[in-house]
């Protein structure tokens, strides 16, 4: 799992047609007879599971180990059609970790976040069908009512009048006395999933680091931590499997496309760290050298008005491999030669097809390649995003299908109407749930699945070109990078002092957008080095 993140959590409630004993015999693999209903839930063959664990709070009677009498005992207790019965986790473990340090990096989660707050847990930890340790996670069911150590299940909330100043309940217009609704624990806090979050992310970083692993997970999500990158999708474990299997699937095929454009943005990212900061030291190095030289040899800058330009930077850097490659062998020289020849020819027409001439230009020009590639990673997370809603619509459209019959007799009925919804509560509404849905992903309840993959397909290919366009501008990356190690190579071996370099352009008239420029990288450079300093103490405190 390191370097990746993944942590959700849901309800498991009767408003959603889920049940807490069917729930804890699929995690733990057994058979268990839901008490409230009579229906037996029956998992035993099913295969994956490592380990399974009750885990109880201080005080707690013993018999709530039993898997079937505590999930029961929170079934009978819960009268409502729509009651609320346990919270729901799955959580993906570091597949670097063994078995006993995943196990023993979830207890401590569990015994810090839920059983010490009074939560009953349920835990299950499951291994994928790839060999190895590359689907490892773990299952937690929790209880949403605190429990006395009488072994009675204790109130989630209590409701309180609203008095006036003279201590009188406030009536409301309905001529009832007002309100409200006063929470006994605070397992329901909205804050506490981003802090659930945080503290699996900070023990599993901890497990990692005493493993003596370089990797570390992070809890926020790419936008949250100012990443370019788009997050790979949830495959499933449908998709998982028919991908182990070398069957190519449409999560699959947009997590290979992701993966592929954050490559090259990663690759992109490093090329600008560079030049910037390549470009704000030299113009750094220009303006002390300028204090310096201004003093003794004034005169001479005045008489000298033409500047350097990037065209004699690559003629002097080419003259300079020439005097080089005569000191190497026949076949040497032959190869050295040509392959400094296309890289001369190359520089020479990048620098006339986007008309650079000084290092004012090439900074311009890098600013601009920056925003493109910014505008081309924001348009491939939005043509993703809009393709896995997409995809999601076929799996709607299979429960429409699968439960049409039952709606249409329902919906068709005059007598008995309830009695058969009662029997068939949950095809009718889940047929309803898809309908619903696909509206709101698509503006029609229509099952269309032709238009569907059209406009998949659409999104894919517009993907792919954008990805293509990203190459492209890592190419021409490597471009400015030949040019910039140019002026470096015969900065050294001539001893050219450019600093002269901004007085000619003030004599010219381009102090103000040169300066500009300089100004602009130099800002460019203190936020970087801010951010590599942050890094670096972040790093530091770890350690310690």
């Amino acid at each position: 799992m390191a370097d990746s993140f993944h942590f959700s959590i849901s309800m498991i409630s009767r408003g959603k047609s889920k049940s807490a004993v069917a729930s804890a015999a699929y995690i733990s693999c057994e058979k268990l007879t839901n008490e409230w209903d009579g229906v037996t839930h029956d998992y035993h063959n099913k295969k994956g599971l490592l380990h399974s664990q009750i885990y109880l709070p201080e005080n707690i009677p013993k018999e709530f180990q039993d898997r079937s009498f505590l999930w029961n005992s929170v079934e009978l207790n819960e009268k409502a059609s729509n009651a609320q019965l346990a919270r729901n986790f799955i959580i993906a473990l570091p597949k670097e970790l063994s078995f006993e340090e995943n196990k023993n990096l979830i207890t401590d989660f569990i015994q810090k976040n839920f059983v010490s707050k009074g939560m009953i847990a349920d835990l299950a930890i499951h291994q994928g069908n790839d060999e190895g340790n590359g689907n490892i996670h773990a299952h937690i069911m929790t209880t949403v009512r605190p429990l006395n150590q009488d072994g009675t299940w204790g109130a989630k909330s209590k409701k309180e009048y609203l008095l006036d100043e003279q201590g009188n309940k406030i009536l409301g217009k309905n001529g009832k006395p007002k309100t409200r609704k006063i929470e006994l624990t605070d397992w329901n806090n909205k804050g506490n999933a981003e802090k659930w979050r945080e503290s699996f992310a900070a023990l599993c970083n901890q497990y990692l680091e005493k493993n003596n692993f370089e990797k570390r997970v992070d809890h926020r999500s790419f936008e949250r931590q100012g990443k370019e990158e788009i997050p790979t999708i949830h495959m499933g474990a449908s998709a998982s499997a028919l991908e182990r299997k070398g069957i190519e699937t449409d999560k699959g095929n947009i997590n290979r496309e992701i993966k592929k454009h954050n490559s090259l943005v990663k690759a992109i990212r490093e090329k600008i760290a560079e030049l910037t900061s390549w470009i704000n030291d030299f113009s750094k190095a220009l303006f002390e050298k300028y204090e310096q030289y201004k003093q003794t040899r004034q005169d001479e800058i005045y008489n000298k008005a033409e500047l350097f330009n990037l065209y004699e930077y690559i003629s002097i850097y080419n003259d300079i491999q020439g005097e080089k490659t005569k000191n190497l062998s026949y076949y040497g020289q032959i190869k050295k030669g040509n392959t400094d020849l296309k890289r001369f020819v190359k520089a020479i027409y990048y620098l006339k097809d986007n008309n650079l001439k000084t290092i004012a230009d090439l900074q311009e020009k890098i600013s601009t390649l920056q925003s493109k590639n910014k505008k081309i990673s924001q348009d491939i997370k939005t043509k993703t995003a809009r393709v896995e809603s997409l995809n999601k619509c076929f799996t709607y459209a299979d429960i429409i299908k699968d439960n049409k019959q039952v709606f249409e007799e329902w919906n068709s009925k005059s007598l008995f109407k309830d009695s058969f919804y009662n029997s068939h509560k949950d095809e009718i509404d889940k047929y309803k749930r898809a309908r619903a849905i696909l509206e709101k992903i698509t503006g029609s309840s229509a099952i269309k699945s032709k238009d569907w993959q059209k406009e998949i397909q659409k999104f894919e290919g517009e993907v792919e070109l954008l990805n293509n366009q990203s190459q492209s501008i890592k190419e021409e990356y490597e471009s400015i990078n030949h040019i910039k190690y140019a002026v470096k190579t015969v900065n050294e071996d001539y001893g050219i002092d450019l600093s002269i370099e901004i007085d000619k352009a003030i004599k010219r008239g381009e102090k103000t957008s040169v300066i500009a420029q300089i100004k602009k990288y130099q800002e460019q450079q203190e936020a970087y080095e801010k951010r590599k300093e942050k890094t670096k103490d972040y790093y530091k405190n770890e350690e310690r």
